[in-house]
């Protein structure tokens, strides 16, 4: 947003002075923060794994500049004996208390009402173990805004009257709220705890510029919790998913038997989402047997470099969800493959045993 003002201002200097600064130069009043914004966007998860998850306190790791935060700076310049140039510009960070002063505190109780709210697992408890833990460490979390606001005062005397013309410009920014989580999912199944599963989690948010522009930055901050927050039980549920109940778990058994393809097909995004790498796979020796390098059909399937089991078979036909989730399970006897961050998509890790693919009928 941008607003310029001129004009001349009939009495003494330091009234121009006064009023030039108390138009833009001085920042808003900051009010106390919190994370919880409105409500967040549930997740939908096709089947509730029967485990249960412990969310333990939230470790706060963010650097001391985030707690600090930072202020607009002003640099003022006087020059003639008749003028003053007045200047304030750079960011505003926020720090603890425009934040949150509690904010590990506060992150934990949402984590733990959005999971369960989610239905990532049989039971989501902040307090009781589970068979899984969910390590949530803050690694940023913040707002911030530019402004760049400048007043000019320039006073002209007379042996009548002496006046200041003041020139004023003020341009605000965008507010944005940025948080990044490192979620960590630790087995606890087996008696000896072993972390099975790592993301760096991402919430981001904007909001308009205004002259409210502190507050705005704090509901930029609540937005990105929410978005950090959804995204988080959308991969916490597909990896428990994987683990519970996925492609080395009970098989999809179909009503009709049938021979199991002979080759199936795997593809990776290029590094600049520019053309798909799509490779054929001999099912029972893992041997390739063609390479082919295609346009991109879908430039926002997957990260590019991560090789996926492609919903596509050798000959050509499509697979339904249903039938690409048989498949995965068939090939999983033999076959690494992961659901890693995304629940329609199973990761390919190249070959994991020696037992033969089950038979499965492709719908």
């Amino acid at each position: 947003m941008k607003r310029a003002v001129k004009y001349v201002v009939r009495s003494a200097p330091w009234l121009a002075l006064a009023v030039a600064m108390l138009l833009g130069c001085g920042g808003p009043k900051v009010t106390e923060g919190n994370l919880r914004g409105p409500e967040i966007v549930r997740a939908q998860v096709p089947r509730r794994p029967q485990v249960t998850l412990h969310v333990p306190q939230v470790v706060d790791a963010r650097p001391a500049d985030e707690h600090k935060g930072a202020t607009v700076s002003t640099k003022l310049f006087v020059f003639f004996l008749f003028g003053v140039h007045i200047k304030r510009e750079g960011n505003y960070i926020t720090d603890d208390f425009a934040a949150s002063p509690n904010a590990a505190a506060e992150l934990h109780a949402l984590a733990v009402e959005s999971l369960a709210a989610a239905g990532v697992a049989k039971k989501v408890s902040a307090t009781s173990t589970g068979d899984f833990d969910l390590r949530l460490t803050i690694e940023h979390l913040y707002g911030t805004h530019f402004a760049a606001n400048k007043q000019t005062i320039v006073v002209v005397g007379s042996d009548r009257s002496t006046d200041a013309v003041v020139d004023v410009h003020a341009h605000n920014y965008a507010g944005y709220g940025n948080v990044t989580l490192k979620a960590e999912l630790v087995d606890n199944r087996e008696g000896s705890p072993r972390v099975v599963w790592t993301e760096h989690v991402p919430g981001y948010a904007q909001r308009p510029a205004g002259e409210l522009r502190v507050q705005e930055v704090q509901f930029a901050v609540q937005l990105a919790v929410s978005d950090a927050l959804a995204t988080l039980s959308q991969r916490v549920s597909a990896a428990l998913d994987r683990l519970g109940v996925g492609p080395s778990g009970p098989p999809m058994v179909l009503a009709s038997g049938g021979a199991f393809p002979s080759v199936f097909t795997i593809e990776r995004m290029s590094r600049y989402r520019d053309f798909l790498e799509r490779v054929f796979v001999e099912t029972g020796t893992g041997r390739v047997v063609r390479h082919e390098i295609l346009p991109a059909p879908d430039r926002y399937a997957s990260r590019p470099g991560d090789w996926l089991l492609s919903r596509m078979t050798a000959e050509g036909v499509q697979l339904s969800p249903e039938g690409y989730e048989a498949f995965a399970r068939a090939l999983a006897g033999r076959y690494d493959l992961r659901q890693v961050d995304d629940a329609a998509h199973y990761h390919f890790f190249g070959v994991q045993g020696t037992a033969a693919p089950a038979a499965v009928t492709l719908p």
